[in-house]
């Protein structure tokens, strides 16, 4: 397998397409590069497209100017009728950019099932209103035991929409989590502050677990390129941009892979 090395052209030289750090190429390269992409349990289906896009265009296509290489990438890409007036190299690069997620995350924001008051409950709860008197025996047995299996009581917490959030970091992570409470349970947030704030403290930079898979397969200038497609001021993580080099609680690391090596030239006149 191969990475890119994207790195700013400084000429109107000719240069070759694409090239492996050991030499060589052909469009065999993109099959097994494929492979590999579609192998990978970090990529999800935006991630491999991005992937695939660059890795058709690299190993079987032409161009002389960097500029050229980007046209074909969207083309490889396409344009989806619902997002017409947007840019998909733009949005799945964004998408790329090293990051850590947390697991009540989701797009556009938190997942309102997820903001749920994790104070203590002082009765079980029990679905309302339903009249026994006019279910059937079985149906009776069926709701108590829905009302058994539901995860205000087998948690034992309120359940209840949360108000006010927690944060608490892992100290060996970085990794964080938000305990939410509603308004009958503030004295249990404020108390929760409290005894996290030390371990808040000192707590290091989240390990990144999202993004980072285009640095894995392409060399580039990957911090400009992120800051290019996201905002001037993005910083990358400490623990580096490529998701092969971040370190996984309990497992090895990823084997080191050999990489493409690409000149492309400038991000900022890639734009058709």
């Amino acid at each position: 397998m191969g990475a890119l090395n994207l790195v700013t052209d400084q000429g109107p030289r000719p240069y070759p397409a694409w090239k492996t750090k050991g030499g060589g190429g052909g469009g065999e390269s993109f099959a097994e590069l494929a492979h590999q992409i579609y192998q990978d349990d970090r990529a999800d289906a935006d991630s491999r497209r991005l992937l695939l896009a660059f890795a058709y265009v690299i190993t079987t296509r032409d161009f002389d100017t960097p500029k050229e290489m980007w046209r074909q990438i969207r083309k490889a890409l396409g344009r989806d009728d619902r997002h017409r007036y947007t840019d998909p190299v733009r949005t799945l690069i964004e998408h790329d950019r090293p990051r850590y997620v947390p697991p009540d995350e989701r797009p556009g924001g938190y997942d309102p099932s997820t903001r749920r008051c994790d104070g203590p409950r002082l009765r079980p709860y029990k679905e309302r209103p339903y009249k026994a008197e006019q279910m059937s025996l079985l149906a009776r047995v069926e709701q108590n035991k829905r009302d058994a299996e539901d995860f205000r009581n087998t948690d034992n917490v309120c359940g209840a929409p949360g108000k006010h959030r927690v944060l608490e970091k892992q100290p060996s992570t970085g990794w964080y989590r938000y305990h939410w409470f509603c308004p009958r349970h503030r004295d249990h947030a404020v108390r929760v502050q409290e005894q996290v704030k030390a371990q808040n403290a000192g707590a290091p930079e989240p390990i990144p677990n999202a993004g980072g898979l285009l640095p894995c397969y392409f060399e580039a200038d990957w911090v400009r390129l992120y800051r290019h497609y996201t905002w001037d001021s993005w910083e990358p993580p400490v623990y580096g941009v490529r998701a092969d080099d971040w370190p996984i609680p309990g497992k090895q690391p990823v084997p080191q892979r050999a990489r493409l090596s690409l000149v492309i030239g400038g991000a900022e006149t890639e734009q058709e």
